[in-house]
């Protein structure tokens, strides 16, 4: 049997709508997040998907999105530090365009950016750790509710793109509860993609999908 593995990422918070930058910093979802949210637990409860596990990140954005998700499905929920946003040190809590002019991003993937946040390395073997706990478990349908740029470093660690300098040059796209579905077979080795950034659900609150 397989791992069946569906990466989600959060509904959209005030921060996103005004670009500002998270990382860990803990915003809550806002109105149309957590309508986003409801939205996709009702066509999943409708369409009767199942899931043996939801693992979710414990920052209150990705945390209550899964909670909506495990309540209208009745799912067990799980929360793990390792599927955390990337740390981003000092640009955490300001507008992106502000955070990138007043500071530079490190000329090697190997130092820490904005300060304090993590490296492009630190972010991959943390990514590369996390998909590595997660197929350890026994096989089944796991649904991981999580953040862009650290959903960005799982699927580069399961691709095998090694980080780059200047970081953020190869970008896979996750709309706010959009979430892509990959299958991995333990004997083989073997990743499948089966959907990605999926966000057909927010055609039922009028959202462009």
């Amino acid at each position: 049997m397989n791992h069946r593995i569906t990466l989600l990422r959060h509904g959209v918070t005030a921060a996103n709508q005004g670009s500002v930058i998270q990382g860990q910093m803990d915003y809550p979802l806002s109105e149309e997040g957590l309508a986003q949210a409801r939205a996709l637990a009702e066509e999943w409860r409708r369409r009767e998907t199942h899931f043996n596990l939801i693992i979710s990140s414990p920052l209150e954005r990705a945390r209550r999105t899964a909670e909506i998700l495990a309540e209208a499905l009745a799912l067990p929920l799980e929360l793990e530090e390792a599927w955390m946003e990337r740390n981003l040190g000092e640009a955490e809590g300001h507008p992106g365009a502000a955070a990138f002019a007043g500071l530079e991003l490190p000329p090697t993937p190997y130092e820490r950016v904005f300060g304090s946040g993590e490296s492009e390395w630190d972010l991959y073997l943390r990514a590369g750790a996390a998909v590595q706990a997660l197929v350890r478990r026994p096989p089944g349908d796991y649904l991981v509710v999580s953040h862009g740029a650290f959903l960005n470093a799982v699927l580069r660690s399961i691709l095998g793109l090694p980080p780059r300098a200047r970081a953020w040059q190869f970008r896979f796209i996750f709309d706010n509860t959009g979430y892509t579905v990959l299958e991995y077979d333990p004997a083989s080795g073997r990743w499948t993609l089966e959907r990605a950034n999926d966000t057909s659900h927010l055609r039922s609150i009028g959202a462009p999908s």
